[in-house]
């Protein structure tokens, strides 16, 4: 396990991580961009509400993309036993 330097909002963040140096860039920028867009939405003043604001939005996305994730697997899954079913007759 490695340690990276990312910067958010302003701030520098030593990351303890196994994903590399390029992965955790991105993450830290879509953390960033998410928090400019609410503070510019919401005109929210403090970095903590901001912080919050933009983990939640981020958490909910997440979850909608683990549903249907979920979802396809379930219905693959559906799927592959229909054709054992006919490769079986």
């Amino acid at each position: 396990m490695k340690v990276l330097e990312v910067s958010i909002y302003g701030n520098k963040y030593r990351i303890r991580s196994d994903f590399d140096e390029f992965f955790l860039e991105e993450a830290a920028k879509m953390v960033e961009n998410r928090m400019k867009e609410i503070e510019e939405t919401y005109r929210i003043l403090t970095t903590s509400k901001v912080a919050i604001m933009a983990a939640f939005d981020i958490a909910t996305e997440y979850l909608k993309v683990k549903r249907d994730l979920d979802f396809l697997e379930n219905r693959l899954s559906e799927i592959e036993k229909k054709l054992e079913i006919v490769e079986g007759v």
